[in-house]
């Protein structure tokens, strides 16, 4: 009985283990990309392109657009965030503009940090 209960605990802790590894944190993984690339043109004393403002998490969480809300918590592939990033929006161009495209990983990460939920951490 205390072999079937020592598995269950250190079963429990490599999953909790796994699930914490997994979580994207918006301040060390979403908003570097963000201040890298899309500041640039989306800072709020510039009033922002598409005014839409990257300076920060409350900023990002206001935006929408004509075309739906820039992010959709939950749901990254209803997010104009990533539609955007992807070139798959269907309107405009393919963000960032006049920059070479984020490679696929990048855009999965900032992908699953809204299909977690866009959680501020």
């Amino acid at each position: 009985m205390k072999k079937i209960i020592w598995a269950a605990v250190l079963y429990s802790c490599v999953v909790f283990a796994q699930n914490k590894e997994s979580l994207v944190s918006f301040r060390k993984d979403v908003m570097p990309t963000f201040t890298k690339k899309c500041i640039g043109c989306h800072a709020a004393e510039d009033e922002g392109l598409g005014n839409l403002f990257l300076t920060g998490y409350s900023e990002l969480m206001k935006g929408d657009s004509d075309h739906g809300p820039v992010v959709v918590k939950g749901k990254s592939d209803k997010s104009v965030l990533i539609m955007k990033l992807r070139g798959t929006a269907g309107f405009g161009k393919r963000m960032p503009r006049g920059m070479k495209p984020l490679d696929e990983k990048t855009i999965g990460i900032i992908s699953r940090w809204i299909d977690q939920g866009a959680p501020n951490n």
